[in-house]
């Protein structure tokens, strides 16, 4: 069995509401009139607030490619350290009580990587296994959730650490040209998640990682990812998204939970992550979900926007601190990244 025994996130302390990152692209874009004809998706999207590494008017700047992902290196593993140190006070452990490192991330590049300068600034042993994870976009969240307590349970006394941390306004370049690229402005921000998951002889009580499955669909690579291009990675997101996302994921969603003996009605809480309006139409659509049950994705979709592979993670960190689960309860956490992939888990109480 492998359980969590603490959860943490952590979001930079510059906010700005969507009506000002809609004036900040105004001004990005005045004089391109088939990109300030979109700027209205700025009040489609659901968003309210996010967090942004850097102050607005960093982003207005021109920056190069070199001096974002820079940038990620650098702000991006303070950001990862705020929610590490929390998760470890939380948790009341030391850092050299780490046995393994898992680190999810989809929005910068760094050689060494950002777990390695996180081992070296929290004080970790020499000897802490390492599992950096790059590409995975959105569903990287779940799959080192998954994939740290895959870790434990073969490893019942040790303990593993996973991190997800996305920049994503790093991503964005001034000499974004597309309607894609828009969208992506209006859509994500910035945030950390750290969780600490042990094995049965380490981790007596606390959620346990019940069952987790990977899901590649066929056919699907060019649904969504990132183009490379000199200037940095620009966003690939295919408007045929949400129609795939009512037609296949149900199915696979269905055989992940028959392949246990369960159904939808015995799932308490569903994770689902928050990729913009169409998606949640998308889920409300296939699955028949109320409201209600989508009202916790929408709250964090309008604090924070999407954090890509840190916005499930979110959700099962804002449902521990709530409060609302209860002993029998099962919370069922899909994202969903290029590949075009669904990770999913089953968390228990």
């Amino acid at each position: 069995m492998s359980r969590i025994l603490a959860t943490a996130t952590a979001v930079p302390s510059n906010r700005v509401t969507q009506a000002q990152a809609r004036e900040i692209a105004a001004r990005i874009y005045r004089g391109r009139p088939e990109l300030e004809r979109l700027l209205p998706v700025f009040e489609r999207t659901g968003v309210e607030t996010r967090h942004l590494v850097h102050p607005p008017d960093f982003y207005e700047q021109g920056r190069t490619f070199d001096e974002r992902n820079a940038s990620f290196a650098d702000k991006g593993a303070e950001l990862a350290e705020q929610a590490v140190r929390d998760c470890l006070g939380k948790a009341k452990l030391p850092a050299d009580k780490i046995d393994h490192l898992f680190l999810t991330t989809t929005t910068g590049l760094a050689t060494p990587s950002v777990d390695a300068l996180l081992a070296h600034r929290l004080g970790m042993r020499s000897d802490v296994k390492r599992s950096p994870l790059f590409g995975l976009g959105c569903a990287g969240g779940v799959a080192a959730l998954a994939r740290a307590g895959e870790y434990v349970r073969a490893f019942p006394k040790q303990r593993a650490l996973l991190v997800s941390l996305e920049t994503c306004s790093l991503v964005f370049s001034t000499k974004a040209m597309t309607d894609t690229d828009l969208v992506g402005a209006a859509l994500f921000g910035d945030g950390a998640f750290a969780a600490i998951v042990g094995g049965d002889e380490v981790a007596p009580a606390g959620p346990r990682i019940v069952f987790t499955r990977s899901h590649l669909f066929p056919g699907s690579e060019g649904l969504m990812g990132w183009k490379f291009t000199s200037d940095g990675m620009r966003l690939v997101l295919s408007r045929e998204v949400p129609g795939f996302v009512r037609d296949q994921l149900k199915p696979a969603v269905e055989r992940f939970l028959m392949e246990y003996a369960l159904t939808r009605s015995k799932i308490r809480h569903f994770l689902l992550h928050p990729g913009g309006p169409a998606v949640l139409e998308a889920y409300r659509d296939a699955f028949g979900f109320d409201e209600l049950t989508l009202d916790p994705i929408r709250v964090s979709m309008a604090r924070h926007g999407n954090l890509s592979s840190a916005a499930v993670p979110f959700l099962l960190h804002d449902l521990l601190a709530s409060g609302r689960a209860r002993p029998g309860d099962k919370a069922l956490l899909v994202a969903l990244g290029p590949g075009f992939a669904a990770e999913m888990a089953l968390v228990g109480w």
